[in-house]
């Protein structure tokens, strides 16, 4: 993917009816950290939870080597979510 490539990913919270939802458009590159905050930022909270990203290539979080995440500041979001049909990226606060 190009260095100035921009993704659009919706992000909606599961198990809330109707639908609550944003959709956020968000550099490539970005590591999962900042993506974090954006999310926060969107959904109007206040960053008080602990959260993992659950992907096809592992479980990002805070850097924590007990439960075996990966530290979510080094890796960037196309390398996780890198084509148009990975639609889903787990996020749970």
């Amino acid at each position: 993917m190009p260095a100035d490539s921009v993704l659009q990913i919706k992000v909606t919270l599961a198990d809330i009816h109707p639908p609550i939802w944003r959709r956020l458009q968000v550099p490539a590159d970005l590591k999962l950290a900042r993506l974090h905050l954006a999310i926060q930022t969107a959904m109007g909270w206040e960053n008080y939870h602990m959260h993992l990203f659950t992907t096809p290539a592992g479980d990002y979080g805070l850097r924590d080597s007990e439960p075996g995440h990966r530290d979510e500041r080094k890796d960037p979001l196309d390398t996780v979510a890198p084509t148009a049909d990975d639609t889903q990226l787990g996020y749970g606060v």
